[in-house]
């Protein structure tokens, strides 16, 4: 699949390809602009680990971990603490949430005295 193949089925912009590229995350084919398919079924997942807060650097180690013997338990325990951050920050604005529901429940008692 050439780049420009690639960026109007993901609808990715070039830049972002190529950060890809340079992280590890996407491999280049035998062409200068030949990318393998089976590379494009992985940003499924970067799409996942972007939307859960994963950094670019934490994404890559992610996908380098597959090529350790342990790389099932290393991707869960990278899996487990960032869900753990984002139920911690759930939490956080649930709180505030709850407050400005408060806030919102004096305002109309004190319109309604």
């Amino acid at each position: 699949m050439t780049l420009q193949e690639a960026r109007k089925r993901l609808g990715l912009s070039r830049d972002i390809l190529e950060k890809y590229v340079s992280l590890g995350i996407i491999r280049k084919g035998s062409m200068p602009d030949n990318y393998r398919e089976e590379d494009f079924d992985r940003l499924g997942l970067v799409d996942i680990l972007r939307g859960a807060g994963f950094t670019s650097e934490e994404i890559k180690i992610y996908f380098q971990f597959e090529e350790t013997t342990n790389a099932d338990e290393q991707q869960i325990s990278m899996l487990k603490r960032q869900r753990r951050l984002l139920l911690d920050d759930i939490h956080k604005k649930q709180r505030i949430l709850d407050s400005l529901d408060y806030m919102i429940l004096e305002k109309r008692n004190v319109i309604e005295t």
